[in-house]
């Protein structure tokens, strides 16, 4: 009967239709016959006027359909938020869990967005490329001499355009001294960097070469703050650095370039001269690629020309150099820091995982307590389909509200991340919310409340009405082994997490360990934020260091009014050098004189003053240290750490032994570095010179007067004292007497340096162990959950075991074991997982392996205390009720 029902209809929407035209026709005067032939002429297709009215029915019936769809929708929300505002204790848990989960993955997503997703800031930029000079078991990322940069770009094919940079920090104007920070480019940089300038031009061949017009572009910022944005600065004069330079242009607005992001004030030109006694790899090389020319073409031909340079220049290449390579900028940009992001939005992921696994726990038992609603909904007449999308609904709706509050919490974590970060995030000022991190944060949202209220609708909504109603409260609660399945899950995870965590907690406490090298208790370092462009000058330079050592000598006595007139000033002991321990300075080859079976090699290199070992606390070997008269007029002297000596001079004294630094293969690297070899005067022990994480080197250390005129840069100076507050105002009070221009200087202790060496290991541990933390809490709740809610549906079973003889004890052992069970599971799969996935943690630890032993023992028992807890303490409660209570209770 209902089949035939749209048959029905058709035939009357026909013979409505009929009538209609036969009416109408006779009102225009034909008869009656006349009028019925006509409108069965209009109407006689009986097949086409049947299928005319079954589309009108179809789109009828659809139109009703999306009708019904849009009110069940509503209704279904309107139920969804009423439920959850009146079950506010578990909206209130699942809030929180999932703003939790969702917050901290879309804060980390915003960071892995802004620095490895957002494509760089240039037109194309998958088509620059970092030229590097490449090493055997390593990547091309080695930077360049003068001379190899020209020759290959010389010769090359593939590449649009190849530049280097360098960035600087000089004084604008004549009068008051503005520190602007600028880049030292080629010329074909902006071919590189793909931005036009909006006004003026960029440098022309001339300008770019040697002893070409000083000339300089201003970045746009700088223009616009210092100059008003005048259009007639092209062509005028500014001073920079003492030099007089004519502005020839301005950069476009919102340039910044991303290798030195605070150096975009001012351009000048980098005139580069290729000699090829100048074996100074001080070049970082920046190419686009031609157009039609893909990476691998390019690489190919750089491969070719190292061959071609090997047979022209053998002088210039060792045995383990392989010649010129490429990689993409973005990975030279973001070096290390991708794998870190990485691993790092893989544990927050573990953790939203967790979150979900928990929230789709609470609402399989929420919804196996509405087990006698579902079955009264589905008696009445609601499909399987209906009732699964009531539960989802709700499950989405909780999302939604989740993934808003957790945007905002977001929001505030992405700004907490970028600043607490041990180092500078690449391009910092873009990262943060976007609409990539808002699709990120509300489709993880809808992800998880569809995983998570199919995991609770599917077990609840597959069973009939009458079962239901016949199981009541005391029946077996759908989806029990999905709860069980799913602790397993959360306690896998975890413990995946906890033994990332417990491994890079390791590796901070191993470096805490390490010796430095040096006494950093009671070692203050200073320095100056910027030298005046005068002290370019060496005479000026070493007048001014003579004059410092001379006032500051402790030998002096020169003391702080404070200090009462006791003849003992607040510094002990006092130096100069051109960097800090733990803080990279110049890589240089030597030769020793005479030991052709020395092999060639790379030093550390370091300039520092007499009293600097007695200063740092480095004890001295043998042989001494350096004196004021290693002045530049005296023969060159060096010293050399124990590690030097390891390798280089294993079977001999080496007191009395002469090195030439800056020598290469039988020549000199610059002629800076010709004349006698040093003699070596004394050995020191190891210090840990790059960081705490790298073996010392080997070590080579002039004094700073004998130090090549390119490589003497401005002092920090080194005090050791037991009142650093009266050192610093000593040094301020010396230090203005001498020179009232220079900026006051800048003081760190260095036991804050050592802590500062290790932040990026403390961060990582830090948030490593926030998430785990966070994903122990909250599978410790999912397991104390589980096993209440397992005790509350066997009140009987318990209250009758109790009346029948069963002990506390007994009850307490059945009930923890089962809530146990599924955590054992667990601990095992996370076990197996985390000894492989603790492999990616390889470059983020260092002292202890990534299948440490103990590590996995010491988080096992922890994660099994834990779970045993949170177990025990609801099977404890079950326990100890009273018997017939319990047997009363429905």
């Amino acid at each position: 009967m209902l089949g035939r029902r749209p048959d029905r209809e058709i035939e009357e929407e026909l013979a409505f239709h009929l009538e209609m035209r036969t009416a109408e026709l006779i009102e225009a005067g034909e008869s009656p016959e006349r009028a019925r032939e006509r409108a069965m002429a209009r109407f006689g297709d009986v097949a086409e006027a049947r299928a005319h009215c079954a589309a009108i029915a179809k789109r009828r019936e659809r139109k009703m359909a999306r009708t019904e769809y849009v009110e069940d929708l509503r209704q279904d929300l309107r139920f969804a938020f009423r439920t959850l505002v009146r079950n506010r204790a578990f909206t209130a848990l699942a809030l929180a869990t999932l703003v939790l989960g969702i917050g901290a993955t879309s804060a980390i997503f915003s960071v892995v967005n802004g620095v490895l997703l957002r494509p760089l800031p240039f037109p194309a930029p998958e088509r620059v490329v970092h030229w590097g000079w490449g090493w055997a078991g390593g990547e091309p990322s080695g930077a360049l001499s003068a001379y190899k940069l020209e020759w290959f770009r010389e010769r090359s094919s593939s590449f649009e355009a190849v530049a280097t940079y360098r960035s600087f920090t000089q004084g604008l104007g004549t009068g008051p001294e503005e520190a602007v920070s600028g880049l030292r480019v080629t010329r074909p940089f902006l071919r590189v960097v793909g931005h036009p300038l909006p006004l003026g031009r960029w440098f022309t061949a001339e300008e770019a070469t040697p002893g070409g017009p000083d000339v300089v572009v201003l970045g746009h910022g700088l223009w616009q703050a210092r100059f008003g944005a005048d259009p007639g600065i092209v062509g005028r004069d500014v001073t920079l650095g003492g030099v007089p330079r004519t502005v020839i242009g301005v950069m476009s607005p919102g340039f910044r370039f991303p290798q030195s992001p605070d150096a975009g004030d001012v351009f000048v030109p980098l005139r580069l001269e290729a000699d090829p006694q100048d074996e100074g790899h001080n070049h970082s090389a920046l190419a686009r690629l031609a157009p039609g020319v893909d990476r691998g073409r390019a690489s190919a031909e750089l491969t070719t020309l190292s061959a071609r340079f090997r047979d022209a220049h053998p002088e210039l290449m060792g045995e383990r150099e392989r010649g010129m390579g490429l990689i993409s900028y973005q990975d030279l940009y973001v070096g290390s820091l991708r794998g870190v992001l990485w691993i790092l939005l893989g544990a927050v992921g573990l953790v939203l995982l967790i979150a979900c696994a928990n929230v789709a726990n609470l609402l399989l038992a929420r919804t196996s307590e509405r087990q006698r609603e579902i079955a009264v909904r589905s008696a009445m007449g609601a499909s399987r389909g209906r009732l699964i999308r009531q539960i989802l609904t709700e499950s989405v709706a909780l999302s939604l509200v989740a993934g808003a509050l957790g945007f905002g919490l977001a929001t505030w974590a992405t700004r907490a991340l970028v600043a607490a970060a041990p180092w500078r995030l690449p391009r910092a000022e873009e990262i943060g919310p976007d609409a990539t991190v808002v699709l990120f944060t509300f489709g993880a949202a809808v992800i998880t409340a569809v995983v998570f209220g199919l995991v609770a609708a599917l077990p609840s909504a597959g069973r009939g009405p009458m079962i239901q109603l016949r199981e009541g409260s005391h029946g077996t609660p759908p989806g029990r082994r999905l709860r069980a399945a799913l602790v397993t899950t959360e306690a896998a995870l975890s413990l995946v997490l906890l033994i990332g965590a417990g491994l890079l907690i390791s590796t901070l406490l191993e470096l805490r360990a390490v010796d430095p090298g040096f006494e950093s208790d009671g070692l203050l370092t200073a320095s100056v934020p910027r030298w005046p462009d005068r002290y370019d000058s060496d005479a000026t330079l070493a007048a001014f260091e003579s004059r410092l050592l001379d006032r500051l000598s402790p030998a002096r006595g020169d003391t702080d009014p404070s200090s009462g007139g006791s003849g003992a000033g607040p510094i002990q002991a006092m130096a100069l050098a051109g960097n800090i321990p733990l803080e990279r300075g110049w890589n240089l080859p030597m030769e020793v004189e005479g030991r052709p079976d020395a092999r060639e090699g790379d030093v550390e290199w370091r300039g520092v003053s007499p009293g600097y070992f007695e200063t740092v606390g480095t004890p001295l070997v043998r042989g001494r240290t350096f004196t004021a008269a290693d002045d530049a007029d005296a023969p060159r002297v060096v010293i050399v750490n124990e590690e030097f000596v390891r390798l280089y001079l294993p079977d001999t004294d080496p007191i009395g032994q002469r090195v030439a630094l800056g020598r290469f293969r039988g020549r000199w690297i610059h002629p800076e570095f010709a004349g006698e070899p040093a003699e070596i005067v004394g050995v020191v022990a190891d210090m840990r010179e790059l960081s705490l994480r790298r073996d010392p080197k080997r070590t080579m250390l002039v004094p700073r007067s004998q130090a090549p005129s390119s490589m003497r840069s401005t002092p920090v100076f080194l005090l050791r004292t037991a009142r650093p507050g009266a050192a610093a105002a000593t040094l301020r009070r010396v230090l203005a007497g001498i020179d009232p221009s220079l900026p006051p200087p800048t003081f760190r202790p260095m036991d804050e340096i050592i802590g500062e060496s290790l932040a990026r290991e403390r961060f990582n541990a830090l948030l490593m162990g926030l998430f785990s933390a966070i994903a122990l809490v909250l599978t410790a709740i999912g397991i104390f959950g589980v096993v209440s809610y397992g005790v509350r549906r066997r009140t009987r079973e318990i209250g009758i075991r109790m009346a029948l003889g069963a002990r506390t004890r007994d009850v307490t052992r059945m009930v923890t074991w089962q809530g146990m069970l599924p955590v054992a599971i667990g601990l095992a799969i996370g076990i197996a997982a985390a000894l492989g996935l603790t492999r990616l943690l390889q470059t983020m630890i260092w002292g202890v392996s990534a299948t440490d032993p103990v590590t996995f023992v010491a988080v096992t028992a922890v994660m099994a205390t834990v779970a045993l807890l949170a177990s025990w303490v609801p099977a404890r409660r079950a326990a100890r009720a009273e018997p017939m209570r319990a047997l009363r209770q429905e």
